[in-house]
């Protein structure tokens, strides 16, 4: 595979001792050699003290050059602060055995070290990324992040422009006051990528305008809260992603990755419904769909929402009776299946489309509630009762998002026995719980949410009691949430579809598939990430097994609902938790 990325970083001399004995130059030595063993392209910046050592290493490891030997002092961020000596005063709150001028010139020069290896650009590549010299010391699971990094290392990127940062803080900080008086984690600061141009113009704005910040703040500061305030003063704007100083920071977005191959559609059959009109006094549009099979009756059910809303491919939302009152109908559908052995093809065909009343004479509606019905409905079997959960806004007394179940009687076409779960917690907002096929004491389990890992139950005074809880470090799982029920796998694991999200506007889905143990409840495989789709928003809560191949019912933009099949080979669920 050819190396498409230059990895960028540096080791100068700023301390006239260790300040921490478990951050000894051997100590950080031993950790950079494990990614200069990855035989990715690295340009390495050292001061004269190490260039012994160093010209050791890169003689026994072609894929390090040493591109400078050179002084804290030669750096322009350093001239541009001893220009202004009077300005060189540190913030309080900060390490006072770290944190002096000669470490805060070396952060805000990571830059600078970037844009000289692009000028010379000795491996010939369009893509640069920044690493801090020891950073796997932030790693939990060392392996699977070296392994990732050698993949960036191998990946075409879009052609498009981009330079991407992982933070933090999810909101924007540009208060001078909050910027020179203690460390801003709008960006972690340790690992950045992107394309040459977007990072020259980076160099360039850096340097043009850090005479200015010093003088704005007054202070010496770090360089994510120099970072922070360009961003925020407009003058860049890097792909933000949500990360911690952990695994999680070299996790970037998927979406500067071209022609990713996480795309399924290229490998399913697809169906689309013809999908009937309901007016109800409002224009409704087909949404999300669940999948039940009913093993007494030997039938196959689908329950899909209709929603009174469209969103546009530009994120506009459409309300087409001018209020934004969320409203929603239920519409089940019996299904045939169909298998043509000729041309390998696996369907399920709707014969009928009804729509499920709500038997809820024992609840007081709010007719002015932001959301009307049951949301997100996702059908589940009990001990062969064939049994709904749904978000519910306009029947709970608290005005807040909460759980119902109830009993799904697709035969009359009605939602009836419906049951508030009740929290016994401050909670302001419940949705995407996903049936187990598990029980607790003769309870069904479900799966509260993902981080920390939780599964609980509802008692027989319909509260709802935590069974298990665990915290994880695996940062892609601690972002899961929803999708599916979980169904029989093999006689091991059960099999479920769950999502997350990547900040941007619209927000982008993607999906992965996990086995969880049939004994412990807990997670212990994972896919890698796919989508549907070329939509940016895709949502999936049916989701089944034929024939040896997945079937799934995703909606798009929360509209347009087709079924995806695929074999199962095509999703290899391998990755350890």
């Amino acid at each position: 595979m050819t190396n498409n990325v230059t990895f960028v970083t540096s080791y100068l001399k700023i301390y006239d001792s260790d300040y921490d004995e478990s951050k000894t130059f051997e100590k950080r030595l031993e950790l950079f050699m494990k990614i200069v063993e990855l035989n990715i392209n690295i340009c390495l910046f050292i001061s004269p003290e190490y260039k012994e050592v160093f010209d050791e290493i890169s003689s026994k490891f072609k894929n390090l050059i040493v591109l400078e030997v050179l002084s804290i002092e030669e750096l322009e961020f350093t001239k541009i602060g001893s220009k202004n000596a009077d300005l060189i005063v540190l913030p309080e709150r900060r390490s006072h055995v770290k944190d002096l001028p000669n470490y805060m010139f070396l952060m805000n020069s990571k830059i600078e070290f970037i844009k000289k290896a692009i000028d010379v650009n000795p491996f010939n590549n369009d893509y640069f990324c920044w690493f801090d010299f020891s950073l796997p010391y932030i790693f939990k699971n060392l392996q699977n992040s070296l392994l990732k990094i050698k993949k960036y290392s191998e990946t075409n990127f879009i052609s498009t422009p981009f330079m991407v940062m992982p933070g933090c803080w999810n909101f924007k900080v540009g208060n001078k006051d909050v910027l020179k008086d203690s460390i801003c984690w709008r960006f972690c600061g340790g690992f950045f990528i992107g394309d040459k141009n977007s990072l020259l113009s980076f160099y360039d704005v850096s340097i043009t305008h850090f005479e200015e910040f010093l003088r704005l703040t007054e202070k010496l500061v770090w360089e994510v809260n120099y970072w922070a305030w360009l961003e925020a003063s407009n003058y860049i704007s890097p792909i933000w992603y949500l990360a911690d100083h952990n695994d999680s920071i070299i996790t970037i977005p998927l979406q500067i990755i071209e022609n990713y191959t996480g795309l399924v559609s290229q490998e399913s059959i697809i169906c689309k419904y013809n999908y009937p009109d309901f007016d109800k006094n409002d224009k409704f549009y087909p949404s999300s769909a669940s999948y039940i099979y009913d093993k007494i009756n030997n039938k196959h059910i689908l329950n899909t929402r209709y929603v009174n809303y469209y969103y546009l491919d530009n994120w506009e939302c459409i309300f087409y009776n001018g209020r934004r009152q969320i409203k929603t109908l239920n519409v089940k559908s019996e299904l045939n299946k169909n298998f043509l052995k000729e041309h390998n093809k696996l369907f399920f065909e709707p014969i009928t489309y009804d729509i499920m009343n709500v038997e809820d004479t024992n609840f007081n509606s709010n007719p002015n509630s932001l959301s009307l019905g049951l949301e997100d409905i996702r059908l589940y079997d009990d001990n062969g009762n064939i049994k709904f959960i749904a978000t519910n806004l306009n029947y709970i007394p608290c005005g807040h998002n909460r759980m119902i179940i109830g009993d799904y009687d697709y035969e009359n076409n009605i939602c009836k026995n419906l049951n508030i779960i009740n929290m016994t917690w401050d909670s302001h907002c419940e949705k995407n719980w996903v049936p187990l096929p598990s029980y607790f004491n003769n309870s069904k389990l479900f799966i509260y949410k993902w981080s920390p890992y939780s599964v609980g139950f509802v008692n027989s005074e319909n509260n709802f009691e935590l069974h298990i809880q665990k915290q994880y470090e695996n940062e892609i799982l601690n972002k899961f949430r929803g999708s599916t029920p979980f169904i029989e796998y093999n006689e091991k694991y059960y099999v479920g579809l769950v999502h997350y999200s990547v900040p941007a506007v619209p927000p982008v889905y993607y999906n992965s598939l996990v086995l969880i143990d049939k004994e412990t409840n807990l997670p212990v495989y994972y896919s890698d990430s796919f989508k549907f789709s070329n939509y940016p928003i895709e949502f999936c809560i049916g989701f089944t097994i034929e024939e040896s191949k997945y079937i799934f019912w995703v909606s798009q933009m929360d509209r347009e609902p087709i079924c995806f099949n695929l074999n199962i080979n095509k999703i290899p669920i391998i990755n350890k938790i």
